[in-house]
């Protein structure tokens, strides 16, 4: 299991290095029903009905929704980011639980999630009230119920190191009518809850209106939000990518939110937040699943080491990056900026695709102890240390002590 597991790990390092797309303009993406062919809209009632017509399409119950509830957004006063992170999403699911035990944890107007943050999201978007649910998910999960390792020699054959039917049958089972419908109500209130996916074609960022989608209700709405939130954690190479239908009914292939952004506030979000006069000024809180410098450890000149540790400091390194410009960002917008990562001496050897149960109850309790702290916020993006070019060489150094 340990080799295989740093087979999967060093393909991941390999990915990463042969280019991560820059995050581009990200497209927010509403509901589309899947089609064989457009269907012609129907002629216009000369009054809107008390309630819609049964067995309508669903363009036209949106339509009707629309008329009948009001889904404009409200502006946020407070806004959760919720980062990609794998395993390590055990201990942003800690930290939400601890802060819930201080009873000073914020409703969120916004929700945010990519990856594992995506798997989160939702319940964090409906309240303290799904804790229980995100810690069993958390807790009790073992590597076997995300993932089945293909056979080796199929794999260069095949699309992924990895089956995702696991990955697939927990999100599916997660994502009941119940929490469409709890969602679907939240996004009336003028709530909004997103998710990032990656777009292959395009090589960029797509955000996903979750709360949009659950608005239209059915059994296609609720596919489509699974499909969303498995291509969100579908790491490339590791997980096979989604196929989602677009809105012009051709089939574009999604993967990991991370790939383009590890975590996420879309730019009219924090632009809403701006406080007008007489306004309190709007938070953001960013949750980081994982710590934001990786472990400096010796590395064996070997193919699968070299790459794991290429690609460890490369993923940290874009964290850092991404939290910076949502801090740079929220400034501008005049909203308070407040993240939360692993402390960088917690004592941990996994990888972010090594779902040890007992290791993310370490990182989970850990969590736990951060959010009943306070939590103890940063406000301020990571500072420069160990992994940053803070100094510059001007030959080898040598352990006499000579320069």
């Amino acid at each position: 299991m340990r080799r295989r597991s740093a087979i999967t790990g060093a393909l991941l390092g390999l990915l990463v290095l042969l280019g991560t797309p820059s995050v581009g303009c990200a497209q927010t993406r509403p509901f589309f029903p899947r089609r064989k062919a457009p269907k012609p809209p129907p002629d216009p009632p000369a009054e809107v009905p008390d309630s819609p017509p049964p067995q309508s399409d669903p363009v036209v119950r949106a339509a009707h929704q629309e008329a009948a509830e009001p889904t404009q957004a409200r502006r946020p006063q407070n806004i959760l980011a919720l980062s990609g992170g794998g395993s390590y999403g055990a201990f942003s699911a800690g930290v939400l639980n601890g802060w819930t035990r201080t009873d000073k944890r914020p409703g969120f107007d916004v929700v945010t999630g990519v990856s594992t943050g995506a798997l989160i999201a939702p319940f964090a978007f409906l309240g303290p009230k799904y804790d229980p649910d995100v810690k069993k998910a958390y807790t009790e999960i073992r590597q076997r119920d995300v993932f089945a390792l293909r056979s080796v020699p199929t794999i260069p054959f095949r699309d992924a190191v990895a089956s995702s039917s696991g990955l697939r049958r927990m999100v599916e089972a997660a994502v009941t009518d119940e929490i469409m419908a709890a969602v679907a109500a939240e996004h009336r209130k003028g709530r909004r809850l997103y998710v990032g996916t990656t777009q292959l074609n395009t090589k960029k960022a797509v955000v996903w209106d979750v709360g949009g989608i659950a608005l239209q209700g059915g059994a296609e709405a609720r596919r489509l939000v699974c499909d969303v939130m498995v291509a969100s954690c579908a790491i490339p190479g590791v997980f096979p990518p989604v196929p989602i239908e677009s809105e012009k009914g051709r089939p574009e292939l999604h993967v990991d939110g991370g790939v383009t952004a590890t975590v996420f506030v879309p730019s009219q979000v924090l632009e809403s937040a701006r406080a007008r006069s007489g306004d309190v000024a709007a938070n953001l809180y960013v949750l980081v699943a994982g710590k934001y410098y990786p472990e400096t450890a010796p590395v064996r000149p070997r193919l699968v080491g070299v790459l794991k540790a290429s690609g460890g400091a490369m993923l940290r390194a874009n964290y850092r990056k991404d939290v910076a410009n949502l801090y740079l960002t929220s400034k501008l917008s005049g909203v308070k900026f407040h993240s939360l990562a692993l402390r960088q001496d917690f004592g941990i050897e996994e990888t972010s695709i090594d779902f040890d149960q007992a290791t993310m109850n370490k990182l989970y309790v850990e969590g736990v102890k951060a959010g009943v702290d306070g939590p103890v916020w940063d406000v301020t993006p990571p500072d420069g240390g160990t992994g940053d070019a803070d100094d510059i060489r001007t030959g080898p150094r040598r352990r006499n002590g000579r320069d």
